[in-house]
């Protein structure tokens, strides 16, 4: 029994070292967003997709990919998506067009979506029981520090090297990973069970997702004359519409909706729309602004945007004293209050705002960032049964994604409608606007909801 874990410490170094490299594409990309711009001549719709592909994949993938790990394998599916991620990293980098940059950045979040849910559930294979909070422990800090990092190393590498390196940097990284995988980390048995996937409800949600943002986008850039942007919008919410009918109706669907009777699941998924403004509206724009109209280099960028991985970081560390303190709908109600309030500033910010205002709204984005990936975890252990947590946090984290998605391509063309008339920043304050107002219904959304809730 002792030889079954005698590699448990390298297995977690590769599993951390893999994993590390996914949650650091989710962030170090943004930095190269204005320099990609220029390199392949991207007008902003087409540059939205480098961002946005990531996200939409992953909402559509993660479910599905969860129940073929259980059916496969996790290992072998871990490895499949790693291999496929560094693949996609190369090509990335060696794109010479944004077209094909985009397809690459697509299959990235492909092998990203096998990682995230399978890195974390192998340590449970690889540590003895005992040890299991402690590995998974260093686990979250070397992926949280992914995050963290991603926007300053980006910058340093834009400096010294390329745009190209934020993509090129997996791959020493991901054959240092396998190295320390190859020989620690062993196939766990395949229980022979059922795995039912929804197909149908995924089939759904591939559909209406592809044909909404694709109705947005086209729509946008045709100044919404174009009927295939209007009937690919009207079917795009049709679809969706019918998959949360649908859901409802079946006996194990795709997005579990029944969890929504609880209060406090509505109230994390609020925090979690309004993380979608964080994560990837802002993620987006702020480096095209600190860029385009403040004429930063790439290093005094990824400083910067940093902040925001930082404090969602920060968060993670203290968490659980500020849960012990305020409770979880507290903290959830404080995220969302944070989110709106970042949204607000960003409204002020201007061609001679001081850099270090920046800072404010940069970190209460990491704020509602941080809170809703802690809270989101405590509110549905706290209110969901056992056998049904994985299934509503995949839900919730779909949701997050497709808001998110929504939400981006919607300010973008908001910000290209505005662009042609006027510069950069009036552009960017319309886009901002609109998110002001999604952040309204939001906070007042979760007033009501904070109000119907007992003291937690």
């Amino acid at each position: 029994m002792a030889d079954k874990f005698r590699y448990k410490w390298w297995a977690l170094l590769g599993l951390s070292i893999l994993a590390f490299t996914a949650f650091l594409d989710a962030t170090i990309v943004n930095t190269a967003l204005p320099f990609i711009q220029t390199a392949l001549n991207a007008n902003i719709l087409q540059l939205q997709w480098v961002a946005n592909i990531f996200p939409i994949i992953l909402s559509m993938s993660m479910i599905a990919v969860g129940k073929l790990a259980d059916r496969w394998g996790r290992r072998r599916l871990f490895y499949i998506g790693i291999v496929l991620f560094g693949s996609a990293a190369l090509g990335a980098g060696l794109s010479p067009s944004i077209d094909i940059l985009v397809f690459f950045r697509g299959l990235q979040s492909l092998g990203a979506a096998t990682v995230f849910v399978s890195a974390a559930s192998l340590l449970h294979d690889v540590f003895p029981e005992k040890e299991r909070v402690k590995a998974i422990s260093i686990y979250g800090g070397v992926t949280g520090f992914g995050l963290m990092v991603g926007p300053f190393l980006g910058g340093i590498l834009i400096a010294l090297l390329d745009w190209r390196w934020v993509f090129w940097i997996n791959i020493p990284l991901i054959l240092g990973g396998l190295a320390a995988c190859s020989f620690s980390l062993k196939q766990p048995p395949i229980l022979k069970q059922t795995v039912k996937l929804d197909w149908l409800g995924l089939s759904l949600l591939v559909l209406g997702l592809g044909s909404l943002m694709y109705g947005i986008i086209t729509g946008a850039a045709s100044d919404w004359a174009s009927i295939l942007g209007w009937s690919s919008l009207s079917a795009g919410v049709i679809v969706l519409a019918s998959l949360v009918i649908f859901d409802e109706k079946r006996k194990n669907p795709l997005l579990d909706l029944h969890i929504f009777k609880e209060k406090l699941i509505v109230l994390a998924v609020l925090s979690s729309a309004l993380a979608g403004v964080a994560s990837n509206v802002f993620m987006f724009f702020d480096p095209l602004y600190l860029r385009i109209l403040r004429q930063l280099p790439a290093f005094h960028i990824g400083l910067l945007i940093a902040v925001i991985p930082a404090a969602q970081s920060l968060i993670s560390f203290v968490y659980n004293r500020m849960v012990a303190r305020w409770g979880v709908a507290n903290l959830l109600f404080y995220s969302i209050a944070a989110g709106f309030i970042a949204t607000l500033l960003h409204r002020i910010i201007g061609a001679q705002t001081p850099i270090l205002f920046l800072i404010l709204p940069f970190f209460l984005l990491g704020v509602n960032w941080g809170l809703t990936n802690a809270g989101m975890l405590t509110a549905v252990t706290e209110v969901i049964s056992s056998r049904e947590i994985g299934a509503a946090l995949g839900t919730i984290a779909t949701i997050w994604n497709i808001v998110g998605s929504i939400l981006l391509a919607t300010s973008t063309a908001i910000f290209h409608a505005a662009e042609k008339n006027a510069s950069f920043l009036p552009a960017f304050q319309k886009a901002v606007d609109f998110n002001i107002v999604f952040a309204t219904v939001g906070l007042l959304l979760a007033l009501w909801v904070r109000s119907k809730l007992k003291f937690r």
